[in-house]
């Protein structure tokens, strides 16, 4: 019997152009056909049993399912491939990392393993199995600084990939070990309470710390206001004195576009007696301690207040 391709291209969707000898049995094709179809080119070997159809583009997550296809266990793409998966800002060096739930030892380089895979701790990315989020921050506690690791989870945060609860769950399940440093987590758990706001970037995060550290009132994240008919979420606010602070990176304030948003966003809060205080990447922190408490000292009557760093 001829080999059906098109078969063999309903096996592949869905799994990076791959397919598995036992998907190809079961599919009704046998031992010589399969044999004929490397033969030819038609299929071509990845793993120990798992092949790439005629055509299709080398790519890390096609050669990363292939290695947890090959395993004849319950296997999950882990560590660095997972934070790749999950697109950590900060991530450890590229490898294949495969963690398998076993009560032995595993050989194989990239291959961990573990007693505690519950369904919390997995996911799917790319169309590949793999670790959570949370159990990927997890288990590069060991790879990653803990300040890089806290950037992660903002970011995380941010994107709405990662719940402090289901982080928290996950570490205490989990031992630490000489492949993970739970005591990392539970400090930045620690540091992030359930009110806590991620901001819109790591750098607006970095003002909130000076304002805090000066001693300085604290101040309602991602406040939200209406102006001119429009709805705006103020980065850092004081509603009382009518203050807001507001962080300009450039890599989203730049441009035609986002100069005349801005500017009509600020024209809007203007009329509302609101006092922009904003701030850049060329802002140093004494600037911005000295002008949030002048203008948190200053009487809404004096008018609007405007801060951008000098060259």
């Amino acid at each position: 019997m001829a080999p059906n391709f098109g078969t063999i291209d309903a096996l592949a969707s869905g799994q990076w152009s791959l397919v598995t000898r036992q998907q190809l049995v079961d599919a009704g094709f046998t031992r010589s056909t399969i044999a004929r179809l490397l033969r030819s080119g038609a299929l071509r070997s990845v793993e120990l049993g798992v092949y790439a159809t005629l055509g299709s583009v080398r790519d890390w997550r096609q050669d990363l399912l292939a290695a947890l296809l090959a395993l004849d266990a319950r296997a999950v793409a882990s560590h660095s491939s997972a934070a790749r998966l999950w697109a950590f800002i900060h991530r450890p060096a590229d490898s294949l990392d495969v963690l398998l739930e076993c009560d032995f030892t595993p050989k194989g380089r990239g291959i961990h393993r573990t007693t505690i895979l519950p369904d919390e701790d997995l996911a799917v990315r790319s169309g590949i199995p793999c670790t959570s989020f949370e159990r990927t921050l997890c288990d590069c506690t060991t790879l990653l600084s803990p300040f890089q690791l806290g950037r992660v989870l903002d970011d995380g945060l941010r994107r709405r990939e990662v719940s402090l609860l289901r982080l928290q769950r996950c570490a205490a399940r989990l031992d630490s070990g000489p492949g993970r440093r739970l005591g990392v987590v539970k400090d930045l758990l620690g540091q992030r309470d359930a009110l806590f706001n991620p901001g819109g970037s790591a750098a607006e995060l970095h003002v909130l710390k000076v304002i805090r550290d000066a001693g300085l009132p604290e101040p309602v994240q991602q406040h939200p206001v209406r102006a001119a008919g429009k709805s705006y979420a103020l980065d850092f606010a004081w509603p009382e004195q009518k203050v807001y602070v507001e962080y300009y990176g450039l890599a989203w304030h730049s441009g035609a576009s986002a100069v005349a948003y801005d500017n009509e966003r600020q024209r809007a809060l203007v009329g509302l007696q609101w006092r922009p205080l904003v701030f850049t990447d060329e802002s140093s922190d004494g600037q911005i301690v000295r002008d949030v408490r002048n203008a948190l000292s200053t009487p809404s009557s004096d008018g609007a207040l405007e801060h951008r760093a000098s060259a």
